[in-house]
């Protein structure tokens, strides 16, 4: 009765943790010792709760890819997770094809719903080349660091964290990097992120490609207030410093609603009454005041002075 309970736990657990699938790939690890190949493999590991009108979920799906075959003979240390990785001849190598992960979480209450995710793409197509080289450490496809020693390559990265609550949602997706391959042949401690760097050849390089990021907030509820007829200036998807797309402003067109500076206003059907400088804007009381106190101090002054000559 136990062993078939710890059968159903098993299950259970397996079907919660998703499915790796089988490696399409050949593995050739020939001559080798201490070498682990793995072709292109998937997990969805999910979990949830729900207990007094309050619900929890998550779940973290990561899929490594690739295609071709991984081989690593007459090589030490060697581990390979995808296909198309070539490690021939090399010591304490690590080579992993594109993975695309894609976490994300959700938690409601009384109502009120929260969610997060963070889907993140490392590396594209391309293979892995890290023969004859000891210390290699290569993710995403497109690398390439034959006969160097204690090299880290990392394909493009790519990353859309967002978090939604309340009906809206803020993202901040960020780039690092493009395509392109990542060559550091015949190198010793060269570091490499993004594609489309070179260090053939150097000692002590560190390279990386272009690094871009852009927010932008959804607001549903605005938008329902505009629907019903509120007028309501949505800022769904606004890049933060930049103005939108078509606007004036985004045109170089002056703005033709300028307030004249000093100018008094005065409601639609009452005479204009001036009750300030013009181009100034200061107060004619004040301005007044100012010119009698200065008047007075001149004849005070010229007084003093016909007395002090007499």
């Amino acid at each position: 009765m136990r062993s078939r309970h710890v059968v159903v736990i098993v299950a259970v657990v397996a079907l919660a943790l998703g499915t790796a699938q089988t490696a399409l790939a050949d593995n050739n690890a020939t001559g080798s010792v201490g070498a682990v190949q793995t072709g292109p493999v998937g997990v969805t590991p999910t979990a949830g709760a729900s207990q007094a009108g309050a619900s929890a979920a998550a779940s973290v799906p990561v899929r490594i890819g690739g295609s071709g075959n991984n081989t690593a003979t007459n090589s030490t240390g060697a581990v390979q997770a995808g296909g198309g990785n070539t490690s021939n001849n090399s010591t304490g190598t690590a080579q992993v094809s594109s993975v695309h992960a894609s976490p994300s979480a959700s938690a409601g209450a009384s109502g009120n719903n929260a969610s997060a995710s963070v889907p993140v793409t490392v590396g594209g197509d391309g293979s892995n080349n890290a023969s004859g080289s000891t210390g290699a450490a290569q993710i995403g496809g497109g690398n390439s660091s034959a006969g160097s020693t204690g090299v880290f390559q990392s394909g493009g990265v790519t990353a859309g964290p967002a978090v939604g609550a309340g009906g809206t949602t803020t993202s901040a997706p960020v780039t690092l990097g493009g395509d392109g391959t990542n060559t550091a042949t015949d190198s010793i401690g060269a570091a490499q992120l993004g594609g489309g760097n070179n260090a053939a050849g150097s000692m002590g390089t560190a390279q990386s490609g272009p690094f871009a990021t852009f927010l932008s907030v959804d607001s549903a509820a605005l938008e329902s207030d505009s629907a019903s007829g509120t007028a309501v200036d949505s800022p769904s998807s606004t890049a933060v410093g930049l103005p939108q797309p078509g606007s004036r402003a985004a045109e170089g067109a002056p703005n033709r609603t300028r307030n004249t500076f000093g100018a008094a206003k005065s409601p639609t059907g009452v005479p204009r009454t001036i009750a300030q400088l013009p181009f100034t804007g200061l107060g004619l009381l004040l301005v007044a005041l100012l010119g009698l106190a200065m008047l007075a101090t001149g004849l005070t002054t010229r007084a003093r002075t016909r007395l002090g000559s007499v």
